[in-house]
């Protein structure tokens, strides 16, 4: 077991129409004037609108930023931290997916550090300043952003993901809504939840785990498989609760750990051709848990388990195989599309972002540290599905 401390950075609210309190919330942390950070896409729901209603009857004032992509870039970071410092604002409100609140995270860092310099806070630096208290209001279920320590933001000159990683990053407040996930399209719903099982399952085997974000993981593993096909397709009120509560719970295993090669290929994916991060997870998920099962046989019979595989007459390797089995059957149920049909993914590329993979900061935590070739190997697997 790994010597570990654990603190808990956000304070998560949660529960259907909580989005109403957060005028009240907002107070509590002595807000004048707020940043309203969500994209377009999010805009056109109505959300930013009401929470705009919710600010002005607690009689604070509201600056809107909606230049906010998926894949976050660092000038689009900055340029929000130098609207906020220029509007004084106090408070940063993130609405949307991972990309709104990774964005937003950013964006407070810098103003905490009176800047709008993405450098100043970008890993390995460490955040000497508080940054800006953040509430976090997740629209998808998925990434877990709400609640972790880490904000991923794409460098647009060499296309790799860079970081905003402290203690201090994680969201001053999650306001977890389920509600909000009714009207969510079945397309991303699919990508963001494949995501967060991503999320749970890696913050559950990665190598520096712990006893209290391995609990967190599995238990996410459990919520998420169980009601995963009923929230794409018959969704309600009850199966958004559970959901959300697995992304939530799947963010605070790996934000407080680490994840692991999955992530190494999806990052490095994203990196270089903009795929939407939930559906890069997916793509590799299966087959890298398959690959890792002999490095720690019991965790991946625990998942299997978790996920709802029955073991009578299996032994403890075929039941870890049909786990992986029962994760390729859920990404093929939820219509997660292969490799070879993204746009600009060029095989040719390849050999370049093996390399990047074996450099990423989560290759040394998964459960077998990957070579070159071994990453190589699974891009062209998955290339060839």
């Amino acid at each position: 077991m790994n010597d570990f401390s654990f603190g808990l950075a956000t304070d998560i609210r949660f529960g259907k129409d909580a989005v109403a309190s957060i005028g009240e919330i907002a107070l509590e942390y002595g807000a004048k004037k707020v940043l309203l950070a969500a994209d377009k896409g999010i805009r056109g729901t109505g959300l930013p609108t009401s929470i705009r209603g919710y600010l002005a009857a607690a009689g604070i004032a509201c600056v809107d930023f909606d230049k906010i992509v998926p894949n976050p870039r660092i000038s689009d970071c900055e340029e929000g931290a130098r609207l906020g410092l220029e509007e004084q604002i106090n408070l940063v409100i993130a609405v949307g997916g991972g990309s709104s609140i990774d964005t937003s995270k950013a964006i407070a860092g810098m103003i905490g550090h009176q800047t709008s310099d993405f450098r100043r806070i970008q890993f390995p630096n460490a955040y000497t300043c508080d940054p800006c208290p953040l509430i976090a209001v997740p629209t998808t279920a998925g990434t877990g952003s709400e609640v972790t320590t880490c904000g991923v933001i794409t460098n647009a000159q060499t296309h790799e993901k860079v970081y905003c990683y402290d203690i201090k990053c994680a969201p001053t407040v999650a306001l977890c809504d389920p509600a909000v996930l009714m009207g969510l399209p079945s397309a991303i719903a699919a990508a963001t939840g494949i995501d967060a099982l991503t999320h749970a399952i890696e913050g559950y085997v990665c190598t520096c785990t712990n006893p209290v974000t391995e609990a967190f993981g599995l238990y996410a593993v459990k919520k998420i498989s169980q009601h995963f096909r009923k929230y794409i397709y018959d969704r309600d009120i009850e199966s958004c609760s559970e959901i959300m509560v697995g992304s939530l719970l799947a963010g605070l295993s790996f934000g407080y750990s680490d994840t692991a090669a999955v992530h190494a290929l999806a990052e490095t994916i994203g990196g270089r051709y903009d795929t939407p991060h939930g559906v890069a997870n997916a793509i590799f998920l299966a087959d890298v848990c398959e690959y890792n099962i002999p490095a720690n046989l019991p965790k991946y019979v625990d998942i299997a388990r978790a996920m709802g595989v029955t073991g009578q007459g299996l032994t403890d390797r075929e039941l870890a195989q049909a786990g992986v089995d029962e994760i390729r059957r859920l990404v093929a149920d939820v219509r997660i599309p292969r490799l070879n049909e993204l746009p600009g993914i060029d095989p040719e590329d390849f050999e370049e972002l093996a390399e990047k993979c074996v450099t990423h900061v989560s290759n040394p935590d998964n459960p077998i540290v990957l070579t070159k070739e071994e990453f190589l190997c699974f891009l062209n697997k998955a290339y060839n599905a």
